[in-house]
């Protein structure tokens, strides 16, 4: 094919090289259905809430969900100590647009989103560069990822700021309605 919590989470980091083919060697996984990535020492769930890891791939339907309930369903996974880990938590944009793949890159262009006041506003590529292929994520990580947006945990409450990435054009859903319905994919920093 081609083509609740915290809301507001300090990120003072430029996005760089979203663009690249992930390298083979920066990822390991803890178990299958967790994937870490070396660099990062993140630990991403590979399915999206909704799915499940079986025999390699992602069954099921993702869920799509409200801020609020994404937030509720990654607490319970935390109450649930899924896959041994009880500290689960949506993404920051910063983190979940490092996830985007671009079969020729991004555009040249980006632009700067605000988070909370007080906090350094994050700069990101706006999209892929040409035609890609659909989902832009690395499917031999995230296999079977739906051609949707998936909720990040930064923004503003208090501002109503909310933001998304969609994995189907690569680009960042700005100002997210809270009761908007979108799929969530779950991560958690590397366990000491």
């Amino acid at each position: 094919m081609r083509k609740g919590a915290a809301f507001a989470l300090a990120i003072g980091v430029v996005l760089g090289g979203c663009g690249e083919k992930p390298n083979a060697t920066a990822t390991s996984t803890r178990s299958s259905a967790v994937v870490a990535d070396a660099g990062s020492g993140l630990l991403w769930l590979r399915c999206a809430m909704g799915q499940r890891w079986q025999e390699g791939r992602c069954v099921g339907t993702a869920q799509r969900l409200n801020l609020m309930d994404a937030q509720s369903h990654v607490e319970q996974l935390n109450v649930e100590r899924h896959e041994g880990i009880d500290q689960w938590r949506l993404p920051t944009l910063v983190e979940l647009a490092a996830l985007r793949r671009c079969d020729h890159g991004f555009v040249e262009d980006t632009f700067t989103l605000p988070l909370m006041v007080g906090e350094a506003p994050v700069t990101v590529p706006r999209w892929c560069a040409e035609e890609n292929t659909i989902p832009a994520i690395d499917t031999s990580r995230f296999p079977d990822t739906p051609s949707a947006k998936f909720w990040s945990g930064s923004g503003s409450e208090a501002q109503q700021i909310f933001y998304a990435v969609d994995f189907a054009s690569a680009s960042i859903g700005l100002n997210e309605a809270a009761d908007s319905q979108h799929a969530v994919r779950p991560v958690a920093d590397a366990q000491r």
